[in-house]
């Protein structure tokens, strides 16, 4: 079960995606010619970056770090704004002579969009990063979209996984465990049981 409260690069179980959205990450760079690319998990925590384009002029690796939602970046406003941010030269702008991003790390150009939950929930951002001014095109900005896609199909699809997950172990009516959930339940809890060296009872009510 993904926990949305929880950053993906602590939860095990979605070590494909993970692997997946890497590639997709190591591609972006290279289209775009950038030297850093992201996809930036937001939890009430802060920012993370999820995944980092492996380049040796990067400056963030994936979990390196929470950035506190108080911190002027560039995927803070476009997670607020819920819009596509194109900046092409930070360094002319006021708004951003407080990001560190910018001031520390030397980013000058910033092209981002909003990526969402199943839900609706914003669940952070996949951007490009150039320490140069860029003039990126529609065509760029369009392709930026199409990645935003396949990150959110991808979480969709997780999302219709656990939900089949969970019907075929609940019963549809009273939410209860059925009897597939009973049995996987039951096996889990006398195996834990028996390597604790713990006794176990049931009790078994008739509701009928």
């Amino acid at each position: 079960m993904v926990d949305k409260n929880t950053w993906l690069t602590e939860q095990t179980d979605l070590k494909e995606l993970l692997e997946k959205w890497q590639k997709m990450v190591n591609l972006m760079a290279r289209l775009y010619k950038a030297p850093a690319s992201f996809i930036v998990q937001r939890t009430p925590e802060g920012f993370q970056v999820a995944i980092a384009s492996q380049q040796d002029e990067n400056p963030y690796p994936a979990a390196g770090g929470v950035i506190p939602p108080s911190t002027n970046i560039f995927c803070k406003h476009v997670v607020e704004q819920l819009s596509l941010l194109y900046v092409k030269e930070a360094t002319q702008l006021d708004e951003w002579v407080t990001n560190p991003e910018v001031t520390d790390d030397g980013f000058n150009s910033y092209l981002g969009l909003p990526v969402f939950w199943p839900n609706g929930e914003p669940f952070g951002t996949i951007c490009i990063m150039d320490f140069d001014v860029t003039d990126y095109d529609q065509d760029h900005i369009e392709l930026m979209h199409h990645f935003r896609d396949l990150v959110q199909s991808d979480l969709e699809l997780i999302h219709q996984y656990e939900l089949m997950q969970d019907l075929a172990i609940h019963d549809e009516l009273t939410e209860l465990y059925n009897r597939r959930g009973f049995l996987m339940l039951a096996e889990n809890r006398l195996m834990l049981a028996k390597r604790n060296q713990e006794a176990l009872s049931l009790i078994f009510i008739d509701i009928n």
